[in-house]
């Protein structure tokens, strides 16, 4: 949350840092859209094609992470071997980095995979068995989606001899929906812009994902020919063991005579009730070393609470009979999902509760009035920022309208989009909780508490084309705007040029990410792509509209209980939080405990939890700062071997090498 000042120097996020000269600049902006579109093509590629280690899928950004360090550590090193000017400065890599953070989140899990395939499932896997055709396709706009059949035909089974890819059928609802998702990110961006002072300098959230990056930049800020995080022992004794497991795993796929690695296993309890997972995962180990450590506490523990009520609900056979629909119910379920995002929803209107103060001043400033509010440091303008948003919201709104909605569906939709998007996104930033998304998606939030019977057919159908921006979101805009805005606050000078790389970034990985997509899909057959993001993905939400379309309920009323358990909950946690020192419960981690991702990180949470208490107990400050290298370098070994082995097997040929889920 951040409500608290860190209460000890050990536990600050960071040493004092250098001045970080130079920024966006020309040179920065090229290489940036370089490795943006590098980004946009490689990722769906290594995804669909290779089928090889994720590198975009989550918050972390593994291939902004492996591509800094090949452009740190070897091109910049390389060019400062040649001339000290020809190197990248430190503000240009910062900027950079920012460029590729952002485009992480769009070329897989954060929107193209789902996009293309999305756009052209229901009529693919239209049949007389699920009776999509009569149920649900005539409810979906014609200009959401490509009117070629054989387009949508091809996309899945790929081409036919001699034929080209059909370009022309996908130009106009892609244009549509660009229209929609610049306006989408372009509100996300002005409401981070609006938060970012209240976040990083009065709240002082922690943001973990940004450290790394951060160490890298700092080390080439210093004077020096050798970046000085190159003879830091610690970061390398924590890089070797994920790449040297890494390169054992992926040598393992080659030669099926190496013994299997085993990262996973679990018990059962409460005679097959529940299930607690152990699975160790070496960034979110690193990660959550950098947070305090109540805060690494209420995440793992949380976790394991909801995972004993879950399977206490199902020992005395209360698990609620309602259709929670798709990328919930493996989740939290019907009763433990609403509980969560309720939970999240109270997280998202405290913090703006919390910031009223600043928000009050901008809101002024937006409006012209007098105010203590400074934007000087703001990569905008706070009156561009907020009339931005307000317009940006408007669209968004009659958009979704035009596209099938009640207008005050579509209304209700983008507040709980927004809610969503921010809550998730002070997770991200405060907990570093790299692999996390929603406990429920807005549009199912709205058809659990509203009842599909109030909605009707028209509504349900347009809102399972919703779940493209908000369905899966393992990744999105909000999260890495947020974290590049506490990479400016490095900067020195003017910021609003950083604006404009991240709006080149987005343009430029959607672009390529959409077009790499496509190609991908026509010339392989979309059904030898990953089958999640062609096949099983893409059709959940069509499911779940058609099921309940069929079958049309009020709100359940058990949803609604659980809720309120949920709000109110989370409210006393955040009381007990802000009134006393000595709770030693952090509210953030109750919202996300009933999501499965949590479950299987709550042990490397752990580990890194009781590692530090031990380090901070018999080492003190100064430990901590060396250690903390350490677990820098177990992020950086294990996106860095997954990446070296993505470009190895691309040159022998290799296909199914995933190194590490998580």
């Amino acid at each position: 949350m951040g409500f608290r000042a860190p209460t000890s120097t050990a536990e600050s996020q960071s040493v004092t840092s250098p001045t970080i000269v130079g920024g966006a600049s020309w040179r920065a902006f090229v290489v940036g859209t370089v490795m943006c579109a590098i980004i946009g093509v490689a990722t769906p590629y290594a995804t669909h094609v290779m089928h090889a280690s994720y590198m975009a899928l989550d918050f972390s950004a593994p291939a902004a992470i492996f591509l800094f360090f090949v452009l740190v550590f070897l091109i910049n090193g390389l060019l400062r071997s040649v001339a000290t000017g020809a190197a990248l400065t430190s503000g240009e890599l910062l900027v950079v980095f920012i460029m590729m953070l952002v485009a992480c989140a769009i070329p897989t899990m954060g929107l193209t995979a789902y996009l293309v395939s999305q756009m052209a499932a229901p009529f693919y896997y239209a049949a007389p068995e699920n009776q999509w055709a009569e149920v649900l396709l005539p409810h979906i706009r014609e200009w959401l989606y490509p009117a070629d059949p054989l387009a949508i035909k091809w996309l899945f089974e790929g081409l036919p001899a001699g034929e080209a890819i059909p370009w022309s059928a996908w130009v106009m609802p892609l244009l549509v929906w660009a229209s929609f998702l610049l306006a989408l990110y372009f509100v996300m961006i002005c409401a981070m812009v609006i938060l970012r002072k209240q976040w990083v300098e009065n709240e002082r959230l922690l943001y973990p994902i940004t450290q790394l990056p951060m160490a890298m930049v700092e080390g080439e800020a210093r004077p020096g020919f050798t970046n000085p995080i190159l003879r830091n022992a610690w970061l390398w004794v924590g890089f070797l063991p994920p790449f040297l497991i890494g390169c054992y795993i992926a040598l393992s796929h080659y030669d099926t005579s190496f013994p299997p690695f085993e990262w996973f296993t679990s018990f059962d309890f409460f005679r097959g009730a529940g299930r607690i997972i152990f699975r160790i995962s070496f960034p979110m180990i690193g990660f959550s070393y950098l947070l305090s450590t109540r805060l690494a506490l209420s995440l793992w523990l949380f976790s394991l609470v909801t995972t004993v009520e879950r399977a206490a609900l199902r020992m005395v056979g209360y698990e609620g009979s309602e259709t929670i629909g798709p990328y919930a119910s493996s989740g939290g379920g019907p009763l433990l999902g609403p509980q969560s995002q309720a939970a999240l929803y109270v997280l998202a209107l405290f913090g703006l509760w919390i910031g009223r103060h600043h928000l009050k001043q901008v809101v002024a400033k937006a409006f012209g009035r007098r105010s203590g509010a400074s934007d000087a440091d703001e990569i905008l303008p706070y009156r561009t920022a907020f009339w931005g948003m307000v317009v940006g919201l408007v669209y968004l709104v009659l958009w979704l309208h035009h596209s099938g909605l009640d207008l005050w569906v579509a209304a209700l939709l983008v507040v709980v989009s927004m809610a969503t998007f921010l809550g998730v996104t002070r997770i991200v930033a405060a907990g570093g909780v790299a692999e996390t998304r929603a406990p429920v998606p807005a549009a199912t939030s709205i058809m659990s508490a509203v009842g599909p019977e109030a909605l009707g057919s028209s509504n349900l159908a347009s809102l399972g084309m919703t779940y493209i921006w908000m369905g899966d979101i393992r990744t999105f805009v909000m999260a890495a705007c947020a974290n590049g805005l506490k990479l400016t606050s490095m900067l020195r000078g003017r910021k609003r040029p950083v604006f404009w790389a991240m709006a080149l970034a987005i343009v430029v990985t959607l672009v390529f990410s959409v077009w790499a997509t496509l190609k991908i899909a026509y010339m392989h057959g979309g059904a030898n792509a990953n089958r999640w993001f062609f096949e099983t993905g893409p059709c959940l939400p069509f499911h779940y509209a058609v099921g309940v379309m069929k079958t049309p309920v009020g709100a359940s009323v058990n949803g609604w209980i659980f809720r309120g358990i949920g709000a109110a909950s989370m409210s006393a946690l955040l009381f007990m939080h802000l009134r006393f020192v000595w709770w030693p419960l952090h509210p953030l981690g109750f919202p996300i405990a009933s999501v499965w991702l949590t479950g299987h990180l709550w042990f490397s949470i752990f580990l890194a939890w009781a590692v530090k208490m031990m380090v901070l107990r018999y080492g003190g400050a100064e430990l901590y700062r060396r250690t903390r290298f350490f677990f820098l370098g177990l992020i950086l070994g294990q996106y860095t071997v997954c990446g070296v082995w993505i470009v190895i097997d691309l040159f022998t040929g290799k296909v199914g090498n995933t190194l590490f889920w998580i």
